[in-house]
């Protein structure tokens, strides 16, 4: 169990082992805000220079959503005045940032406030409490454009993402289809928040408006990330740190790369991503390869887990030195909330871990008055994470792979989820588990990916190519079509078939008890170096599923003479167009996902196999009934009997 207690305002958690861990600190982090109307883009804003400068996104709104779905003592004070048809007390609004901002990460790494102050009396809350910010930006656009937006703005209602469907819409179709528009959007509602929001922001820009910025919002998201990031820099707050701009990572000051800093220890716990400790780097690892005949040693560099060939053998996991950073993935789910706090609590207090998690999963752990650390991007995890431990089902295995791009650690998964294909471990045992997995000598699945790859045609080259990696499958579909798909099929540039069906599944070895065994491909060895091919209802009696191997190279184009485009997804998810003319390159990719087997791979296999789909479970076939001794002996022909026909 964790008890917490409040000391001279600072908290502290007290674990199994009586060690005293404090989570905040007495000096203030540097801050930034980010005012603005409805509709004004504060939110997306932070999150970009969130991951720009890898400072932490200080949302109020999700905080005071976690105190309320956990009925806190906070939860409940605003609930009152909610239910009483009110807002959130500014003085509670203000106890929430004061209690975020003191914490060690806000301190270590810097912040953005989104949206707070909202009027003059949060103001006044802040001043008198000390806290002060480096800078004030505060957006602003014409009422006729805010309208606008907010009339397309949407939600994502699986993870709670904003969107706008004209300046800011998903990139993949699967999530356009299921947006909602908030109550709050209609069209009498947004015209009470702008009349409210200018009547409170009048007085507040008396008291701001000399020390903030003003920032015209009336343009693309990206030219305003692009100001105001400048501005940042500006400040010489984060000279040093490694910043992410345009996709890459840059110094500022500094002629040296990421890559170079890293290795003289001037860039540790800067990279925007993890606080780890000062000298603390990924623990080292040894592989020990088995392939049935002989096992041989290999030392990982860096730590990542790569392909040397092809994916047959098992492999024995060795720490070289003990885990220090472990990435704790949650599936979204009320219940299991109490679960990972157990498990962080286990983690950090006995194991002497650093737990990091995702930001949703940070905020509802504050409400439960637990502290662990978070991450603003995944660029860089690869670099910082020794273990990754899971609990839920395969789809937080799926997701752990978008996390990951390049090299993944290892993982190990608990069966909190439905059908625990991936899942083999049970967390009732979750303790001895780990300890098991720490000491090391733990066996391991290299769960070959795919990487699938969007090339587009001549004429469609205004879309972007797109590159993803895969665990389960990439698909290709019809869609809402009502034709076929006519694709044309590659193997290492050469033309095998033009498939006439309703799609194509490229699948994975650990991908063929998924959707490509729905369709009727075969279930494969996780461990059995393939690529499987399994057509989606093809209009053909001769087409049957094929198995390519691993070193193969597929190319799938939509047939120029197609009667409509295609529809691509990945492992299920960011659904992408393909339109007439454009192509999808699949091959294997170099960075396997090392699950950690409870058993062996062949064992962990055909125990879910059992477990999951009852694998050739019927009835035994009963023994013939034994007859007498003269009847037995008179059925039973001479040896060496001649038999007339």
């Amino acid at each position: 169990m964790v008890a917490a207690f409040l000391c001279s305002g600072v908290k502290f958690f007290w674990g199994v082992r009586s060690r005293r861990t404090c989570i905040c600190r007495a000096e203030q982090g540097p801050g930034f805000v980010v005012l603005g109307p409805p509709g004004s883009g504060k939110t997306h804003l932070c999150k970009q220079l969130a991951e720009r400068f890898g400072i932490v996104h200080v949302a109020t709104d999700d905080l005071i959503k976690a105190h309320l779905k956990y009925h806190t003592e906070i939860g409940e004070q605003a609930e009152k005045s909610l239910e009483a048809g009110g807002r959130v007390p500014d003085s509670l609004m203000i106890q929430v940032v004061k209690n975020r901002i003191i914490l060690q990460d806000c301190v270590d790494k810097g912040y953005v406030l989104d949206g707070v102050p909202q009027n003059i009396f949060q103001e006044q809350l802040l001043s008198e409490a000390g806290i002060t910010f480096i800078r004030i930006f505060m957006l602003h656009a014409k009422r006729n454009v805010l309208e606008k937006r907010l009339h397309y703005r949407r939600v994502d209602p699986e993870d709670g993402e904003i969107y706008n469907l004209l300046y800011l819409p998903p990139m993949s179709r699967e999530v356009t289809d299921r947006l909602e528009q908030q109550e709050e959007d209609d069209e009498q509602q947004i015209m009470e928040q702008l009349a409210n929001y200018g009547q409170e922001v009048s007085a507040l820009w008396e008291l701001i408006g000399p020390r903030s910025i003003a920032i015209n919002a009336d343009r693309s998201p990206a030219d305003v990330v692009k100001e105001v990031s400048l501005m940042i820099e500006a400040t010489g707050v984060f000279d040093g740190r490694a910043i992410k701009r345009d996709g890459m990572e840059s110094n500022g000051t500094s002629e040296k790369t990421t890559e170079d800093m890293e290795s003289n220890g001037t860039a540790k716990g800067a990279r925007g991503n993890v606080t780890i400790t000062p000298g603390a780097e990924k623990a080292p690892i040894t592989l020990i390869r088995c392939d049935g005949y002989m096992c041989e040693r290999e030392s990982v560099q860096s730590s990542d887990i790569k392909f040397r060939g092809a994916a047959t053998e098992q492999v024995m996991l060795v720490w070289n030195e003990r885990p220090r950073n472990v990435l704790l993935l949650v599936k979204k789910s009320r219940e299991i909330m109490s679960t990972m706090l157990e498990a962080a609590t286990y983690l950090t207090q006995v194991e002497q871990l650093n737990v990091v998690v995702e930001q949703f999963v940070q905020n509802e752990a504050l409400a439960n008055g637990m502290f662990l650390e978070s991450f603003s991007n995944a660029d860089n995890l690869h670099r910082e994470i020794d273990l990754v431990v899971c609990l839920g089902g395969d789809g937080l295995i799926l997701h752990a792979s978008t996390l990951f791009k390049t090299a993944v650690p290892p993982l190990i998964s608990f069966n909190l989820g439905s059908l625990g294909f991936l899942t083999p471990f049970d967390f009732a045992n979750f303790a001895d588990e780990m300890q098991y997995v720490l000491e090391g000598s733990c066996l391991m699945s290299l769960r070959m990916r795919l990487n699938g790859r969007i090339t587009r045609g001549k004429g469609n080259k205004s879309m972007k190519d797109r590159e993803f990696q895969v665990l389960n499958e990439v698909v290709i579909d019809r869609g809402s079509s009502p034709y076929l798909s006519n694709l044309d099929c590659f193997c290492d540039e050469k033309y095998i078939t033009t498939v006439q069906a309703d799609g194509i599944i490229m699948s994975t070895p650990t991908g063929s008890t998924a959707y490509s065994m729905s369709a009727g491909g075969s279930m494969v060895h996780p461990s059995v170096p393939a690529i499987l091919f399994t057509p989606i209802c093809p209009h053909s009696l001769s087409f049957r599923p094929i198995v390519f191997p691993d070193a193969a190279t597929l190319r799938v184009d939509v047939n120029v003479e197609s009667r409509s485009h295609a529809w691509a997804s990945f492992d299920g998810k960011f659904r992408q167009l393909l339109k007439i003319g454009d192509g999808l390159v699949v091959q294997m990719s170099l960075y396997p996902i090392p699950t950690i087997n409870k058993t062996d791979h062949t064992g962990d296999w055909f125990g879910s196999l059992d477990r999951a789909f009852h694998f050739n479970n019927r009835p035994y076939q009963k023994p013939l009934e034994e007859k007498s001794g003269e009847e037995s002996e008179a059925e039973v022909p001479e040896e060496n009997a001649v038999t007339d026909i």
